[in-house]
């Protein structure tokens, strides 16, 4: 997958945007504040019409203006394009056309362009608490398959509904019609997180070994709040739970509480890792989500990395470039270039106050 083009109007603040790119690796070079992270922020969302900076779409359209307008052009492995449009408003639904065809679903769109953003706010899969976490890997294995997407939905909109009769005090009866439809979500759900979570894993310690040169070890580790078990037993769990979940007012119990831990020499990474380490972990826990994707696809995703190769010392910032992978197409942000003996191979745009400018020179692929 590669992004060929990109045109934007009033978002963040970027009043307008014509970019063309020809290269595998661009860089986006400026001071802080001129608009180099927010133009990796419009690319990221031409993946899955998330944020990576933030939740919702407030403050995304430029102030003053009344929407905004995001144009992509991908082309596929095979030479196939495609052109994205995705148009908002702060408060509005959105509307995503691919070719020319409005989407109605967000599943029909999830894992059509795949990306992968490395960032420093990745820190919170580590420091902040299981809901981020939850998120990340519902986010994954949604964009990697259809039938976790919608299981995790079924799910939800069961979970809301037995919340909801359970703040009203309603019947065994009327429970149960959600508990059915619980039990039956959450045993993929389940199975779904279990086999994911080792070839993280597995793909998480190769990352991180090669970014440290061998001398720590790095793993996850999942901690369900249940048991796996049969959706009969679940639905049994859930009757023993009723009248202490009517006293919360809510399913205290669930995959909705699911947890996975990094740890680093099998420790909980939280507690006893350097600040440094939680980096190198958070890039590897990255890549490895970008392989993950690439195999589950069959696709390319893109990689956008925001300002985090200048964060590294030497040792890691050289490793992590031989990590990149060498079939991605990476768009790359920095106040200077990772390093001086590598600036002729990245397509260099130069950012001043929301304004691109392809440097004379540049490598073009």
């Amino acid at each position: 997958m590669r992004l060929l083009g990109l045109n934007l109007e009033n978002f963040r603040n970027l009043k307008t945007a014509n970019l063309s790119f020809s290269g595998d690796r661009i860089f986006f070079i400026g001071p802080n504040g001129q608009g180099k992270t927010n133009l990796l922020e419009a690319i990221g969302l031409s993946s899955n019409l998330r944020s990576f900076r933030k939740s919702g779409m407030d403050g995304l359209v430029r102030e003053n203006a009344e929407r905004s307008q995001l144009f992509f052009r991908f082309c596929e492995d095979d030479g196939e394009e495609h052109e994205v449009l995705l148009s908002f408003r702060s408060k509005a639904e959105k509307v995503l056309q691919v070719d020319g065809e409005k989407i109605k679903r967000f599943g029909d769109y999830l894992g059509k362009f795949p990306a992968v953003t490395l960032s420093s706010r990745d820190f919170r899969l580590i420091r902040e608490g299981p809901s981020d976490r939850r998120k990340w890997l519902d986010l994954l294995l949604s964009s990697s398959s259809r039938q976790y997407f919608e299981n995790l939905q079924t799910f939800h909109r069961a979970l809301r509904g037995r919340n909801a009769l359970l703040k009203k005090g309603s019947g065994e009866s009327e429970l149960l019609a959600f508990e059915h439809i619980l039990s039956e979500a959450t045993v993929p759900l389940q199975a779904a997180r279990k086999n994911s979570i080792p070839m993280l894993a597995d793909s998480l310690e190769k990352h991180y070994s090669f970014l440290c040169g061998g001398t720590e070890k790095a793993s996850l580790r999942y901690h369900p709040d249940w048991p796996e078990m049969t959706s009969e037993e679940i639905l049994d769990r859930l009757a023993e739970d009723r009248e202490r979940d009517r006293i919360m007012g809510m399913t205290r119990r669930g995959p909705h509480r699911d947890d996975f831990v990094f740890l680093l020499e099998d420790r909980d990474a939280r507690n006893y890792s350097s600040e440094g380490q939680q980096r190198g972990l958070v890039l590897a826990i990255r890549l490895a989500e970008y392989f993950y994707l690439k195999d589950s696809l069959r696709r390319i995703p893109l990689l956008l990395a925001d300002d985090v190769l200048g964060e590294l010392d030497q040792e890691r910032k050289a490793n992590f470039r031989k990590l990149l992978p060498p079939q991605a197409q990476v768009f790359a942000t920095g106040t200077e270039f990772p390093s001086k003996d590598e600036v002729d191979m990245w397509e260099t745009f130069r950012v001043s106050d929301g304004t691109f400018t392809k440097a004379e020179g540049t490598r073009n692929g």
